[in-house]
This record gives structure tokens, C-alpha cells and sequence, in this order.
């Protein structure tokens, strides 16, 4: 029975291979899965743990981007040492799936090494973070990103037979009808650019924009992401944004709050001067407020009040320190209604006077 097998496996043939070269083809597809739990054991427990305690980073990007493609690098190499074994009509197809095999992974490990690389060396890994636009680096990886499957794209037609050439000129002309189909999404995507580079705001910064506010949480080569203060997200085309006013608040230096206080007209003009003693002396008591730049003047006369103008500063707080910006107001406020009640100084409300005349 066993010799009945051998003579069958040697010397039957099937597209002009003996029937045992299949069989030790089969056999090195089939060591695929023990080789990579062995290797993928190895990367992990050792190479990963080792790679830990080192300072260099490179090393942890590379080892972490080995991991899926370092399966379909085995399954490649594997198919090599098994197509040696191969000849005649059927290689020609198998080294087609080689190279298929090949291109994949190496194509997907170029896009996740690549772009790790870059996350980390011009976001994470810098000493000063606060001036990186994280904005132009997405931008830059989400570029190298399609490039490079772009590249893998054009290897595998090329692998396929294709001609290369004859299909970027295609492209070209098939590129201008496109993009006068897709006027918008260029736009957009030009829009985008212009708006990263520009760097007229950043992810985390508070932005008004017609009518809307709230923090940027993203910006892509299409559209930017609104998160509002009731949490919802507004997807804003870029293109409306580059074309209109955009406020962003986080860039104000420091903190400005400005107000008018209106007491009535029957405040004398000594109780006048001294309610602007009272706010004066509310801004300086405040820890948070700059006394020395705080402008305090009799505005108007208004159509139910006469007017007090005031406006003062932050010594340190931007518009980013939300919760301290608000307690800052509160308390000088608090401090300025204690003042006026202690010194007997109405504020005045909406109030109509009507004469009649026999």
C-alpha cells in the first residue's frame, strides 16, 4: 500500500508536476501556522518587553508595526520555499501570488511604521508640544497613508500584467473629468489645507462661527468637527469656514470682561463717584483681576439709567480656564452688588415715566 502510494505521488502528473511536489508545497503552507505562533511568541514576549527598556523609540514603532503583517510576511516566505518545488505552467501564476502575497504586507507595514513614526517624533516625542500643529500632521499622515496604498494599488495591477503607463495617462484625463464632477469635495479639500497651514485654529480651541460655539475636536482635508457646549458635533465643510469670519477665542491673551452698570437718575453725582470707587475696589480685591488695567467711567445717560462703563483684565487667565474665568466674574460681582447695598446706591431697571397734560 505504501509503495502503491510512492509510485502513484511520483509518478502521476498534473500540469506537469509530479504529484509529491504539490504535496511538499501544501506542507510548507501548512508550517505557516506553527512558524508564525512561533515567531509572533518570540516578537511579543521578548523582542516587545526588550524594545520597553530601551530609550529609543524607534525600536517599539518598528516591533509594533510588525504586528499583523508579520503573518503574511511568513505565509510569502513560506509559498517561496514551497514554489521551488514548482515548474512548468503553473509557476508563472504562483509567482503572480508570491508577489501578491509580498506587496500586501510590505505596503501595510510601510503605512503603519511610517505613520507611527511621525505621530511620535513630531507630536508625542517633542519637548514642546504646544507649538506642533497636530492638525498638519494628520494631515501629513493621512497623505502618506494614501500614497503608499496608492503605490500598492499600482504594484499589484503592475503584478497583474498591467501596463503602468498607459493607466496614469488614463488617469490624467479621467482626473480632469473628475474634478470637474467634484468641484465641492476639491474645494473642500483645498479648504482644509489652507485652514491647517493657516493654523487660524487648533484641535481643543474654542471657536465662535456663525452663531455657533463650542471646541474644535478635528480637523480633516474635508470638514472640521464642532463639538457645541451641549455636546453635540457640528460638521462644518471646509470650505465655509475659509470663506467666512471664524473667532477663536482661544488665541485671546488674557481674559477681558467688560460691562455696563446702570444706577438710577436720582444717584447723586457723590454717590456717582463712589460707586466707582466700590468697583474699583472690587476688581483689586479679586486675586484673579489686574486692578492696573481696569477702566472705570461715567458712559451715558441712558434712556432709564445713568451708564457705568467697566472693563478689566485677568492677570494670568486665557479663555481656555474656563471654570476660574467665571468664579473670577462672580466674585467681582459679588463684591460690587455687597458694595452698592452698603453705600445705598440703586441699580436702576426698565422704568417709564408718563406725564398727562390737561
Amino acid at each position: 500500500m505504501i509503495t502503491e502510494t510512492i509510485s502513484f505521488l511520483t509518478t502521476a502528473i498534473i500540469f506537469g508536476n509530479e504529484l509529491w511536489r504539490y504535496l511538499i508545497f501544501v506542507v510548507f503552507l501548512a508550517l505557516t501556522w506553527p512558524i508564525g505562533k512561533l515567531i509572533n511568541y518570540i516578537l511579543n514576549n521578548f523582542l516587545k518587553k526588550w524594545a520597553e527598556k530601551t530609550s529609543f523609540k524607534l525600536d517599539d514603532i518598528l516591533i509594533n508595526s510588525l504586528n499583523p503583517p508579520i503573518n503574511m510576511f511568513i505565509l510569502a516566505a513560506m509559498f517561496y520555499f514551497g514554489m521551488d518545488f514548482i515548474s512548468g505552467a503553473p509557476l508563472p501564476i504562483l509567482k503572480k501570488l508570491f508577489n501578491f502575497l509580498l506587496i500586501v504586507p510590505f505596503v501595510y507595514f510601510l503605512i503603519k511604521f511610517s505613520t507611527e513614526a511621525i505621530g511620535f517624533y513630531l507630536k508625542e516625542g517633542r519637548e514642546n508640544k504646544s507649538k506642533v500643529n497636530e492638525a498638519a500632521v494628520d494631515l501629513l499622515m493621512q497623505v502618506i497613508r494614501i500614497l503608499l496604498f496608492l503605490i500598492g494599488i499600482l504594484l499589484i495591477l503592475a503584478n497583474l500584467g498591467y501596463n503602468i503607463s498607459a493607466l496614469l495617462a488614463g488617469l490624467g484625463v479621467g482626473g480632469l473629468a473628475f474634478a470637474l464632477a467634484a468641484q465641492d469635495i476639491l474645494k473642500n479639500f483645498f479648504a482644509g489645507i489652507a485652514l491647517i497651514f493657516d493654523e487660524a485654529f487648533k484641535k481643543g480651541e474654542r471657536v465662535n462661527f456663525q452663531g455657533q460655539a463650542g471646541f474644535i475636536e478635528n480637523v480633516t482635508l474635508r470638514s472640521t468637527k464642532l463639538r457645541t457646549y451641549d455636546s453635540t458635533i457640528l460638521t462644518i465643510p471646509n470650505a465655509m469656514l475659509a470663506d467666512n469670519i471664524v473667532e477663536n477665542v482661544s488665541r485671546v491673551p488674557r481674559v477681558k470682561v467688560k460691562m455696563t452698570i446702570g444706577v438710577t437718575y436720582d444717584t447723586s453725582v457723590k454717590k456717582l463717584k463712589e460707586a466707582k470707587k466700590i468697583i474699583y475696589n472690587a476688581v483689586k480685591n479679586n486675586s484673579e483681576a489686574n486692578e492696573e488695567a481696569c477702566d472705570i467711567w461715567f458712559d451715558n445717560y441712558g434712556p432709564y439709567s445713568l451708564d457705568i462703563q467697566v472693563i478689566y483684565y485677568a492677570k494670568k487667565l486665557s479663555m481656555r480656564d474656563w471654570p476660574a474665568r467665571i468664579h473670577m466674574k462672580e466674585d467681582v460681582n459679588f463684591a460690587i452688588k455687597e458694595g452698592f447695598e452698603k453705600a445705598k446706591i440703586d441699580m436702576a431697571f426698565p422704568t417709564q415715566t408718563i406725564e398727562l397734560k390737561k
